[in-house]
């Protein structure tokens, strides 16, 4: 695997994390105080994702972002 593929595909599963099907569960996770529900929203506000992107979105955001 090339390094760009490595990078795509990094990319990809931090956009599925980040704003995939379990975004929902992940800010409920917030709202109880779950420690894993707060990794996911420092690493998220880390990012310029922002509402609910679709995963599409938020791949083509983070790979803007990240270069």
């Amino acid at each position: 695997m090339t390094r760009i593929e490595r990078k795509k595909l990094f990319i990809h599963e931090l956009a599925e994390y980040l704003a995939g099907t379990n975004q929902a569960g992940k800010s409920i996770e917030l709202q109880l105080g779950k420690q894993s529900g707060k990794e996911w929203a420092k690493l998220r506000s880390a990012t310029p994702l922002f509402g609910y992107p679709s995963v599409e979105e938020a791949e083509q955001q983070l790979t803007e972002f990240l270069g």
